[in-house]
């Protein structure tokens, strides 16, 4: 399956897997999804075992995306933007902020403009174990290592307006982890001790039911008859995030109001809370369906355990593989990926490169040749006329030099040699007998000669007609001529001259 992609989501819970094949950032198809519990001492490879058991994998690349509870975000100012820079002394900076020394973590940076840095670090051992996992228990290749919530936030700033200030919140069983993003750029991440699970909990104890009973009551409890406990819980839960958004913007991390809510997770199902969020934001508040919304197709076989909210994420990262907006990368310096890998974006841009220098190089090739190939035509067609008018000068034009000079060469071979008759005498042999048998004091002028099945037409003028009757008494002396006979003879218009033609048959 060379052309699919893997985007892993791992959870404190449990580890989301979608399977994409196609362009993916925008359309492609979903072939499978996986939603695989992690046990309670929060082992990976027993999860990915099944995983492994359930989606037929073979040498795929794979997006893996932490969850927030892995990472330690911080927000760090330097005087200058050149990369190189801050990435030579971001280390630095961060050290005093985190609990870890700087040779123990990996770390990443996402820029805003204000100018301040939202840095990313998490510990090289979380890196290094997650990388062991899934390559020994699955038949993937981690090209990238992101944070669940900024690799889900990219796909959703790609298609809103670019000053947008809002939110997106993903509601997992024990934890909600807020993104907050502004003028087309992730300027905080934020986690809270909420989740599904403390909601269910509630609403059994207060209805005094099963945890499963409540999941199919879910759908009938509005805000109108919600339980006291759990209408208190959502409220405590949007109150902190309002104050952590007011905090925000008192430190002019977000300069706007929030003008958008989008929900996702397990937690999207319960209407009261989402009542709840829009009561204190007066925002409506939008449920994500990342499929719709980036017009993927899901295979028709696993349409029906194929949940939105809670694969979103796992869909997100297999697009980050196809996206070209920056987020969050940790396989970087020991742990950047090794040669035997590969980076279907960057082959794809290479691949691109390559056709589009073979086209270029190609047409060049073309044009080349072809004007190679004219320079020359055009000197063979000097060339051509140049022979063509000095052995065929009285032509009015050119149009077809071979056949017109083929043409030419046969009327001069009919006019100078003969093909017929006697024995082959060549006109130059002809031309010299009569020069020859005609005595020079006759002044004889020859006018007209032709030759035509074996006779040989003289034409001519001389002084008197005795000296006609002489030139016909000398040529039968001839040893190529048989027969001579005087045609025809006049005076000339002035009286004093006489002009004769001659039949000769050849012997």
């Amino acid at each position: 399956m060379p052309d699919a992609v893997l985007g892993l989501d791992i959870g404190p819970q449990a580890i989301k897997a979608v399977l994409l094949v196609g362009r993916g950032a925008s359309g492609g198809r979903v072939l499978a999804a996986e939603s695989v519990v992690i046990d309670e001492q929060g082992e990976l490879e027993p999860a990915l075992k099944k995983l492994a058991e359930n989606v037929a994998l073979k040498d795929v690349s794979c997006c893996v995306c932490l969850s927030p509870d892995n990472v330690m975000f911080r927000q760090v100012s330097l005087p200058f933007r050149d990369d190189k820079k801050i990435k030579k002394t971001l280390a630095f900076e961060l050290e005093p902020l985190i609990p870890l020394p700087r040779d123990e973590v990996v770390i990443d940076y996402l820029k805003s403009e204000e100018g301040y840095l939202l840095v990313a670090a998490v510990a090289k051992k979380v890196i290094r174990d997650l990388i062991e996992a899934v390559q020994n228990n699955l038949s993937a290749n981690i090209v990238m290592i992101d944070v669940s919530p900024v690799a889900l936030a990219q796909p959703v700033m790609g298609k809103v307006s670019t000053d947008e200030c809002a939110m997106i919140l993903d509601i997992g069983a024990s934890t909600t982890t807020a993104c907050f993003y502004e003028n087309g750029a992730v300027v905080q991440v934020r986690s809270f001790s909420f989740g599904g699970d403390f909601l269910v909990e509630t609403l059994a104890q207060e209805m005094s039911l099963e945890k499963d009973d409540v999941f199919s009551l879910l759908s009938d409890i509005t805000p109108d008859n919600v339980v006291k406990d759990v209408a208190g819980l959502c409220r405590k839960f949007c109150q902190d995030l309002e104050h952590t958004v007011e905090m925000m913007k008192i430190k002019g991390v977000l300069k706007k109001d929030i003008s958008r809510i989008i929900l996702t997770g397990g937690g999207a199902v319960f209407s009261f809370l989402i009542n709840e969020l829009e009561d204190c934001f007066s925002v409506p508040v939008e449920i994500l369906d990342l499929a719709r919304m980036n017009k993927t197709e899901i295979a028709q076989n696993i349409r029906e355990k194929y949940h939105p909210q809670i694969m979103n994420t796992a869909l997100a990262a297999a697009m980050k593989l196809f996206s070209r907006r920056r987020g969050f990368d940790f396989r970087q310096g020991e742990f950047a990926a090794k040669k035997g890998y590969f980076n279907i974006k960057k082959q794809l841009r290479a691949a691109a490169v390559v056709a589009l220098i073979i086209i270029i190089l190609g047409a060049a090739n073309l044009l080349v040749g072809y004007a190679l190939q004219s320079y020359r035509a055009g000197i063979m067609k000097k060339q051509i006329a140049a022979i063509f008018k000095k052995n065929f000068p009285e032509a009015q034009a050119m149009i077809d030099p071979l056949q017109q000079l083929k043409t030419k060469l046969d009327e001069d071979r009919k006019m100078f040699s003969f093909y017929q008759g006697g024995q082959g005498t060549l006109v130059a042999d002809m031309l010299k007998e009569i020069s020859e048998l005609i005595p020079p004091s006759t002044n004889v002028v020859l006018s007209g000669f032709s030759y035509e099945n074996g006779v040989l037409l003289l034409s001519g003028q001389t002084q008197r007609m005795e000296i006609v009757s002489l030139v016909e008494a000398e040529l039968l002396k001839s040893k190529y001529f048989k027969n001579v006979s005087v045609g025809s003879s006049s005076l000339t218009k002035e009286g004093d001259k006489v002009e004769f033609s001659m039949r000769i048959e050849l012997k």
